[in-house]
């Protein structure tokens, strides 16, 4: 699967996958939630590719799509929306994802 090719919702599926690791637990009540917003095929094809990365490889690819995807503040915005809405999916948004979201919103 080329990086470069991906539709909205395999980035959507990819970046929420990557925040969903930062805690080392990947819920279900996560993964229900980005099967939801994506489709179970999305989602199982991004997790796939997610786990042949490396953390910085995968922070590098979803940084390469800055133009493409979240080229505007209202584009990130929406982004950070999604990622808000799965840090609280599993009831606990604790120190590691409140740090990582904080550091994608400077970085993005």
């Amino acid at each position: 699967m080329s990086i470069k090719k991906w539709s909205y919702d395999e980035f959507v599926a990819f970046l929420l996958i990557y925040i969903s690791n930062v805690d080392m637990d990947f819920a279900e009540e996560e993964k229900a939630m980005i099967r939801l917003n994506t489709g179970e095929d999305t989602f199982d094809r991004m997790v796939a590719v997610f786990d042949a990365m490396s953390d910085y490889k995968a922070y590098e690819t979803i940084i390469a799509y800055k133009d493409m995807y979240y080229p505007t503040q209202e584009e990130k915005a929406k982004l950070i929306e999604k990622m808000q809405d799965l840090f609280h999916a599993d009831a606990e948004f604790n120190i590691m994802e409140k740090e990582l979201l904080h550091f994608l919103e400077r970085m993005m």
